[in-house]
Parts: C-alpha cells; structure tokens; sequence
C-alpha cells in the first residue's frame, strides 16, 4: 500500500518537528548531520509514519512488511525534501525589513 497524502503530510509534519523543535537530538554529531538534510530526516519519518499508521489500523508488522516499508520512507524522503526547497523559495519571495 502506497501512503496517502494525509499520510505524506504526517511524515512532513514528523520531520519538520524532528529539524525544527528537538534540539536536544542535535547534540549528538551524527544525528545533528541528519536533522540538517530534510531528505534523510525524511526517509526517517517516513518509517516512522508508517509503523503508527499500522498500530492505527491495528495491523501487525511481519517480514513481508519490509519492501512497503522501504517505499514509504523514499516516498516520504522525496516528497519531505520537495516540500522543504518550495519552502525555501517561497521564503526568499517574502520581502524583509531592513
């Protein structure tokens, strides 16, 4: 099963928390790496987002589990970073005071 859009949005929501508002995983070097690409804090979140989609609809995971899983993390990986860099651009067209 592919993720939805809600589900990809979660994952969004994951990984811009995890980037912007846990400061205390930044302290260990190899994951303040991570926490600075949205394309690997995404492949994460997008795990993350489809072990609670599966306790959501009570399902358990197995080992034939492991291909959808991988899906959902480079789904999620892609669409985390897509959205980031159009945050990004967006961002640089808000004019700033000086």
């Amino acid at each position: 099963m592919l993720p939805s859009v809600v589900e990809l949005v979660c994952a969004y929501g994951i990984a811009f928390g995890l980037m912007n508002k846990v400061e205390f995983l930044r302290r260990v070097k190899f994951l303040d790496a991570m926490l600075s690409c949205s394309y690997c804090t995404g492949f994460h979140a997008g795990w993350m987002t489809w072990g609670l989609t599966r306790l959501f609809h009570g399902v358990e995971p197995t080992v034939q589990s492991i291909a959808p899983v991988v899906v959902w993390a480079f789904a999620s990986a892609a669409f985390c970073y897509t959205v980031d860099v159009v945050s990004q651009l967006a961002e640089g067209w808000i004019p700033r005071d000086k």
